[in-house]
């Protein structure tokens, strides 16, 4: 007779047999296989470039410093190698994905993973707030981002009433460039002011179109991104906005200069320039070398005046 120890045993060294037999999702070879299984052909308009490398997809687990007791949103399923990933390190996983054809094949790859819920939707259009169970009080969010739309889906997620851990993308290496970039630096501009304002930015590793199928033409980045506690008035945010596209559409002008076209809505240039006194900022500086903390310094002085 099995005693209750002999039993749970029974139980491990079933799962670890399942888990052998499972599709190794970091060898190409049988993601190709998996793929022309199921007739899925990667849609350049989607900008899908499946992952299929252990090596980047520990460095991402690791860098969302996963646990049992984490709960993760992913954007974007592809053919589930980082969800996968994710799953056998996180408590829950929710993951999004918004192409439909995919799911015959989720469907095999994530049978018996019942700690992942798949949801079939464009994540622009969920409030990811919604999505996670209502439990939740720290979530991440860890994603492989298609290119095209990169920018809007950290605001989305940013934005949203989630009080969030820490976020971690794997993104083209441009845009992970621009997020880290300093004031000054060719890279510098209005994504790297509200991105850096919003979270502490850092960039974990830089990886290569090797590790993708089909592989893309440019390298990509993992990039952590741990939120900042702000609070600000809607007048703050509005001037923040206006100061930064003012700027970084006339990179090379001087500050008064580029910030000329948006006075009337500042509250004229009397104190636009009474402002910039005041802040200890020289109006005949390139705006481009404004820190981030100086473009929200301005926005507040400029929002409650």
């Amino acid at each position: 007779m099995n005693t209750e120890g002999d039993f749970l045993l029974y139980q491990v060294r079933w799962w670890k047999i399942t888990e052998e037999k499972r599709l190794n999702l970091t060898s190409p070879r049988q993601v190709q296989q998996l793929m022309a299984k199921y007739q899925v052909v990667p849609k350049k308009g989607l900008g899908q470039n499946f992952l299929a490398d252990a090596n980047i997809l520990r460095k991402i687990v690791d860098a969302a410093e996963l646990t049992a007791a984490d709960v993760v949103l992913e954007v974007g399923t592809g053919v589930g190698a980082l969800t996968t990933a994710l799953a056998q390190r996180a408590g829950q996983v929710v993951t999004v994905e918004t192409d439909r054809t995919l799911a015959p094949l989720l469907a095999e790859v994530l049978a018996g993973r019942d700690n992942v819920q798949l949801v079939f939707g464009d994540i622009l259009k969920h409030d990811p707030a919604a999505l996670l169970p209502a439990t939740t009080t720290a979530p991440k969010a860890v994603a492989n981002l298609p290119y095209y739309i990169t920018t809007p889906i950290f605001f989305h997620l940013l934005e949203a009433a989630v009080p969030w851990q820490c976020l971690v993308f794997l993104v083209q290496k441009e845009v992970a460039d621009r997020m880290v970039a300093p004031p000054g630096n060719k890279a510098y501009g209005a994504l790297s002011v509200m991105i850096q304002l919003s979270c502490h930015v850092e960039l974990v590793g830089i990886v290569p179109p090797t590790v993708f199928i089909p592989r893309p033409k440019v390298r990509s980045a993992i990039v952590k991104l741990i939120p900042r506690p702000r609070k600000s008035s809607p007048d703050t945010e509005a001037c923040l906005s206006l100061l930064v596209r003012a700027v970084f559409s006339s990179r090379r002008k001087k500050l008064h200069n580029s910030l000329q076209p948006i006075y009337s809505q500042l509250g004229g240039e009397a104190k636009v320039m009474a402002a910039l006194k005041t802040l200890g900022l020289d109006p005949d500086q390139r705006g481009e070398t404004l820190a981030p903390t100086e473009f929200y310094a301005l926005a507040e002085y400029c929002g409650k005046n």
